[in-house]
């Protein structure tokens, strides 16, 4: 192995080119404002406890959209290794597809679309729509509470063929840093072990790609989602440790789910077991708007108001 070579050198390289990949995806700008539709059960459940639930990647309707992301990693794998590439970055590649299906459990998304009013998302996921401020920052405010995630915006990708560039580009990435492994001969449990370390990451990034692919089908919905998953390992002796940090944070026995929070503005807000959390939505709506003797609006109102947020729209 060069002894130039680290670990966490694969790792930051290919990182750093999976989000150049994500950012392009994006565009050049968030939208001013993320649109979350849901029942009103849910609106209430959601400013009492300050939580918006993340899935995960394994338990989502349908499963076929990462199964899909799946095949293209393993066409674009393929694709490369018949290209020639030397004996370590092989042994990555060979790992990836595998190593892809294992990142799902991993991997967690809230969903979003960019319309306020839309009746097609109201028809499939409830009548209220729930703002979330993205002005603030480029990075999601919504996030796990503590230090043992990653969370990312990513917009959906409709089109078979962004999809596959996207996977192309990122494969092609990950074999460039680990050729640099090539300058000397990489056999023996210790290349293995070294190969599994890199795919996982890998794997990981590849994922978080895969987890915004959406049938072409389902392109007027103009999806976004934060995404959600384990800070990458960069030392190779403890490859498991980010994963067991983050598992703490995984809740449900039949449909696994992420709990993100917006932390809490310097304004005052009560404090209690919630510390350190608001409300994550900025404005409530409905096609049909509220009224002041609704018995929804007086609920909604009443938990706005425990909540210490009279301030929030509602429309």
């Amino acid at each position: 192995m060069s002894p130039s070579l680290r670990p966490s050198e694969f790792t930051n390289d290919v990182a750093k080119a999976v989000n150049s990949i994500r950012l392009r995806l994006l565009g050049r700008s968030l939208p001013p404002a993320l649109y979350h539709y849901t029942s009103f059960d849910a609106v209430l459940k959601i400013g009492d406890s300050r939580v918006l639930r993340a899935t995960s990647c394994t338990d989502l309707d349908d499963a076929k959209e990462i199964e899909y992301g799946a095949e293209l990693v393993q066409e674009q794998v393929q694709r490369k290794l018949k290209s020639g590439v030397a004996e370590f970055p092989k042994m990555v590649l060979r790992l990836l597809p595998a190593t892809v299906i294992d990142s799902k459990r991993w991997t967690f998304v809230a969903c979003f679309c960019t319309a306020a009013d839309s009746g097609f998302h109201r028809k499939d996921y409830g009548k209220y729509s729930l703002e979330f401020d993205t002005r603030s920052s480029r990075d999601p405010q919504l996030r796990p509470r503590g230090l043992d995630a990653d969370v990312q915006y990513y917009r959906a990708i409709y089109w078979p063929c962004v999809q596959r560039w996207a996977i192309r580009r990122a494969v092609n990435s990950i074999a460039a840093p680990a050729a640099k492994n090539s300058s000397v001969a990489m056999k023996g449990p210790w290349a293995e072990s070294l190969a599994r370390f890199c795919a996982q990451n890998a794997s990981q990034l590849l994922m978080d790609l895969v987890a915004s692919f959406k049938a072409s089908r389902f392109r007027r919905e103009k999806e976004w989602r934060i995404v959600c998953r384990p800070c990458l390992a960069l030392n190779s002796s403890a490859p498991g440790l980010e994963r067991e940090r983050f598992r703490h944070l995984i809740k449900g026995d039949h449909k696994h789910c992420v709990e993100l929070q917006t932390p809490a503005p310097a304004r005052g807000l009560i404090m209690s077991a919630r510390s350190g959390s608001a409300v994550p939505f900025c404005s409530i709506y409905r096609p049909d708007g509220f009224r002041s003797h609704d018995d929804e609006f007086l609920r909604i109102r009443k938990m706005l108001e425990e909540n210490d947020r009279r301030d929030i729209k509602l429309g």
